[in-house]
């Protein structure tokens, strides 16, 4: 071979090899009154639709939320330092939002009759004109947009999960009205700012007997989703929050018989409509794509939207109609469709070396090595410019992975009385009836779909079949005596554990896809801590460690004696100060920000706490040396 053409081969392979290896590069841009932000093909205008567009979620009239003190304070609710401290990201001084608003806190107001919605619930407010007012209400950017500390600088991620304490913004919302109403003073100052000077005395009593409705309301929404374990910072059991929703709007007696005790990390949402499968147990699907209000949308993200409005605030009546007519709801469909349109088009986040510094080729190289031997046939990388590509997923049953099985268990064995849902097939249209005693992830079928057919009349008879998890199988499990939570002494939860874990349904039975968990593309993992579907793990380091715990599935199996680190049973969270070297928050109680304890063990009983496990995603951790975890690490960060 002649020298020129020797080189010309030298050349060609080590372009091949550049192109075969991640971006390793990207760095930060400014945007939004001086923010900080990465390039993830978002325009500044679009950035603004994500953060102030409703959703239809309506959690008090906007002139009360403005108004309301906080419980033995006279500082505002909405103020700056509370929403600091509850975790929530502070207005981004682009000009968008009046009234300085959180981001993912939007005003939502109809008008129109159509506003008065759940006038059993709230029939003062009905007959005061209150539904037809501006009301406050969340959508998804309150849970899926980060700020990462890096320096003096704070980073804005797209599409991260949130580090917010959503537990502590309910109960110390409730706990303000209750005081608001309770303490004459703090009544009076109320009463002042939303009625005006001098209010007349009927308007005094109107509006108390409307705070006490709202008292009422959001007093049982506690009271169901009341669970023993704390979610603190970045976690929240959504499902569960969203079906202890759904039974309530029947308005019957609840069946107590699963709690809201399943708290999950929020997933990162980019690349999500390049999934098959969504949510972490995969209970829907995005497919079936529809013309929709003149629009196109993968009727499963529309699904997994709607529900998600259902569970945060959203208003909605199922109680006089029927889902194939329609449920009349505050959900803005079209609106949802818009913003997952956009949410199509956000790119994966890039490491950006201008602030964190430059990756280790070398280590990058090496570490690409041990993931495409351990990692790939379940992850995959996507460009990070991709956001089209199918993602390659994977579904394990949740024996598989050895992760906290409750997220999903608990999805499994909701059960609700039926009320005036029971005897409504399951799709509106099609699918078995709902019995008096029912699957409560039944009736969210029915009533998501009844929802979104509540908004339009061009959607078809059984076109939601085939994106929703539906069935009755926990009826017939079968009870086989293992001890699947060793060290727990809570028989209510091994039962449970039990029943989820005995289930041996053929592959093509929807129910065995609910007891299931999701591996999917891991492009941008470095800016998404803490780690596992349950928030349990700090760092991707960490992640690379052996759990000390286990979850066991054979009878008499002891968990294993490891030499060496293991993953923290306890870190504190809410810190956004970044870790670049084990990629993750700082977690020692002195960190700014660091006010929530996440521990695995109970302190008081030394039990292992279920929801909280930490074991799971091991695949012959112990046998990694730490330059292999270091190198492992130095990829990940370049995906």
């Amino acid at each position: 071979m002649r020298l020129a053409n020797f080189r010309q081969l030298l050349l060609s392979m080590f372009i091949l090899a550049l192109a075969a290896l991640p971006a390793l590069a990207k760095d930060s841009i400014t945007c939004l009154g001086g923010l900080t932000c990465l390039d993830q093909g978002w325009t500044n205008a679009e950035r603004n639709v994500w953060y102030r567009t409703t959703q239809g979620s309506r959690l008090l009239p906007l002139d009360w939320m403005m108004a309301l003190e906080l419980a033995g304070s006279e500082a505002k609710f909405m103020s700056d330092a509370n929403m600091a401290r509850l975790g929530y990201l502070p207005e981004n001084a682009s000009g968008a939002n009046e009234q300085g608003l959180p981001v993912g806190f939007t005003v939502d107001q109809d008008r129109s009759s159509g506003a008065d919605l759940m006038c059993d619930v709230f029939p003062k407010m009905c007959e005061n004109g209150t539904m037809r007012r501006a009301w406050i209400g969340m959508n998804c950017s309150a849970c899926h947009t980060s700020d990462i500390q890096i320096g003096d600088k704070k980073l804005r991620v797209e599409g991260a999960p949130t580090l917010a304490d959503f537990q502590g913004l309910e109960e110390d919302l409730l706990a303000s009205i209750k005081e608001t109403s309770a303490n004459a003073v703090k009544f009076d100052r109320f009463a002042l700012a939303v009625l005006g000077a001098d209010p007349n005395p009927e308007d005094r009593v109107s509006l108390q007997d409307e705070l006490k409705e709202q008292i009422a309301w959001q007093q049982k929404l506690h009271d169901k989703n009341a669970a023993p374990v704390r979610y603190g910072h970045g976690r929240l059991d959504a499902q569960g929050h969203i079906l202890n929703k759904v039974t309530l709007t029947t308005g019957e007696k609840l069946l107590a018989t699963v709690l809201a005790d399943a708290p999950a990390s929020y997933p990162f949402v980019w690349n999500t409509s390049q999934q098959k499968k969504i949510q972490w147990n995969g209970i829907a699907t995005n497919k079936a794509r529809i013309p929709f209000f003149g629009l196109d949308t993968d009727l499963g993200a529309l699904i997994r939207n709607v529900s998600e409005v259902i569970g945060v605030f959203g208003h909605i009546d199922t109680k006089d109609r029927k889902a194939w007519r329609g449920y009349n709801s505050s959900v803005r469909v079209k609106e949802l469709i818009g913003l997952e349109r956009q949410l199509a088009s956000l790119q994966s986040p890039q490491w950006p070396t201008d602030l964190l510094g430059a990756l280790d080729a070398a280590k990058v190289e090496a570490g690409k090595g041990l993931f495409v031997k351990k990692c790939s046939e379940c992850h995959d990388h996507l460009n990070p410019q991709d956001t089209s590509t199918p993602m390659k997923e994977r579904m394990d049953p949740i024996t598989a992975q050895g992760t906290d099985i409750f997220l999903a268990c608990n999805t499994f064995l909701h059960k609700s009385n039926a009320g005036k849902f029971a005897g409504q097939k399951t799709f509106g249209f099609v699918g078995e009836r709902l019995l008096p005693e029912e699957f409560t992830r039944n009736m969210l079928v029915n009533t998501t779909v009844g929802t979104i057919l509540g908004k339009s009349d061009e959607l078809i008879e059984g076109m939601f079949t085939d994106v929703l998890a539906t069935g009755r199988g926990a009826k017939d499990a079968r009870e086989i005596g293992i001890d699947y939570l060793p060290g727990v002494k809570d028989l209510a939860k091994k039962k449970a554990a039990e029943t989820c874990l005995s289930k041996r349904y053929p592959k093509d039975k929807q129910d065995e896809n609910i007891l299931q968990y999701k591996s999917r593309s891991l492009n941008g993992i470095w800016a998404t801590a803490p780690f596992l579907h349950n928030g349990s793990v700090p760092t991707l380091h960490d992640l690379l460690l052996p759990s000390s715990m286990r979850l066991t599935a054979r009878i008499n199996e002891a968990a294993p004696v490891i030499a060496g680190e293991t993953r923290p049973v306890e870190f504190y969270v809410g810190s956004r100060v970044f870790d670049p070297v084990k990629v993750g928050f700082a977690t020692d109680k002195s960190a700014p920000g660091n006010k929530f304890l996440f521990s695995a063990i109970d302190k008081q009983t030394k039990e292992p706490i279920p929801g909280n496990y930490n074991s799971g995603h091991d695949y012959g951790n112990a046998k990694l040396s730490e330059t292999d975890r270091q190198n492992l690490v130095e990829y990940l960060k370049s995906l």
